[in-house]
């Protein structure tokens, strides 16, 4: 069956020193467990710091962001 539109899903795959928002990454650390919606919530209440939902990106303007933020720059391909 063919389909209309096609959904892209968003990239996952990055690693130090990749340029993505105007600036590289320098850093890849897990959220802390305080973090809203960081982790699933387990059955007792309390989250358990495993398989989170993202990864905190740190670049190096400074700025931290979520992975699902992240925005890869790509060269001018001709």
């Amino acid at each position: 069956m063919y389909k209309l539109v096609w959904k892209r899903n968003p990239m996952k795959h990055y690693h130090i020193g990749m340029k993505a928002n105007g600036s590289t990454i320098v850093g890849i650390r897990h959220p802390e467990t305080y973090e809203q919606n960081a982790y699933i919530e387990q059955w007792h209440g309390m989250p358990i710091k495993k398989n989170s939902r993202y990864m905190n990106i740190v670049l190096a303007s400074g700025e931290i962001i979520k992975s699902t933020e992240l925005v890869r720059d790509l060269e001018d391909v001709v």
